[in-house]
């Protein structure tokens, strides 16, 4: 049997992956609670010997506002709704430099063993959105990697803001140099990403799901089409909140059992969630989260799980993982 795999992704995109549902007084503490967050978790990461995906909005690693007028893809994107594009924040970014540039935490992840900086797209672009196109969503993923590669990176694995995965828009990718995207579940609770069926009874739904095996087992295996993969996810890793206390220890045992039904089987875990989640009640998430990774070293020893970045998937099957951003796999 194929060894199980147990992968983590994290979305790492500061203020720009909420700054059209959030506003600086209601979460930019989140954000900057993030230069804390991802020190503490990559030191983890590191403790536990773990191979992490990060995808991150290249944005993120412009130095300052001066360097982010200056970089632009070659095409903008064009939505419809007014107020949707990053573009558009321009007094916003000018006045709060450190929720959305994060270039020094971008070179902490290059630092640190086993990490693999993937994309979340440049400006955290929105494939569903009325008026992207391809085109602009190709000029977007080039400006991406050539900031990456300023910084010394290549990206070949690429999380969709907002798990919007529209088939037009996967086409781009092999040219664009990605080679692995992460896929959603294919059950109706989560197949059509972030606009999730039934609104705010879906988002309950969700919640539920973490708690109890609504949607049934969540271990997935990867799909390869052609050059590009697909690694679905399996569950996000909820953060501790004083209002979710309560129900904490239930999602708990969720990722625990379907982590070792994982394992049993062969198949893949791939766990996520964003740093900004991290941003407030650090301690008691760092908590919860080596509570998971201490069932994963169980699974480890006792199934031969292994920690795989999201970019190892992008070898052949038969081959051995690469060796680039991060020591051997254990």
């Amino acid at each position: 049997m194929t060894s199980a795999k147990f992968v983590i992704s994290l979305d790492f995109e500061l203020f720009w992956g909420v700054s059209n549902t959030q506003t600086v007084a209601s979460y930019g503490r989140n954000v900057l609670g993030e230069w804390q967050a991802i020190p503490r978790l990559l030191a983890l990461f590191d403790r536990h010997r773990l191979r992490v995906t990060w995808a991150t909005v290249g944005m993120i690693m412009c130095r300052n506002y001066k360097h982010w007028r200056e970089v632009r893809p070659s095409v903008l994107p064009a939505y419809a709704r007014p107020g949707v594009s990053p573009y558009a924040l321009d007094s916003l970014v000018k006045e709060h430099d450190k929720l959305f540039f994060a270039r020094p935490l971008v070179e902490r992840i290059l630092a640190t063993d086993g990490q693999e900086l993937a994309s979340h797209t440049y400006s955290h672009f929105y494939c569903n959105e009325a008026g992207a196109t391809p085109a602009h969503f190709a000029a977007d993923l080039a400006c991406a990697q050539s900031m990456a590669g300023e910084m010394g990176a290549s990206l070949r694995s690429l999380v969709l803001p907002r798990n919007q995965i529209v088939g037009d828009f996967l086409s781009v990718l092999p040219e664009a140099g990605i080679k692995v995207y992460r896929g959603n579940a294919e059950h109706w609770l989560y197949r059509n990403g972030d606009a999730v069926i039934g609104g705010i009874a879906g988002r309950i739904a969700r919640f539920a799901d973490a708690c109890l095996p609504l949607s049934g087992a969540r271990a997935v295996r990867e799909r390869r089409h052609g050059a590009l993969v697909n690694l679905p996810a399996s569950l996000f890793l909820y953060p501790w909140t004083a209002r979710r206390r309560p129900l904490m220890a239930l999602c708990v045992r969720r990722l625990k059992r379907e982590m070792t039904s994982a394992a049993r089987s062969g198949g893949v875990f791939h766990l996520w969630w964003h740093p900004h989640n991290f941003g407030a009640n650090l301690e008691q998430n760092l908590a919860l989260l080596d509570g998971v990774l201490g069932h994963y070293h169980v699974l480890a020893d006792t199934y031969g799980m292994q920690s795989r970045s999201m970019g190892d998937f992008a070898a052949p099957p038969a081959a051995s993982i690469h060796r680039a951003q991060g020591r051997d796999p254990q």
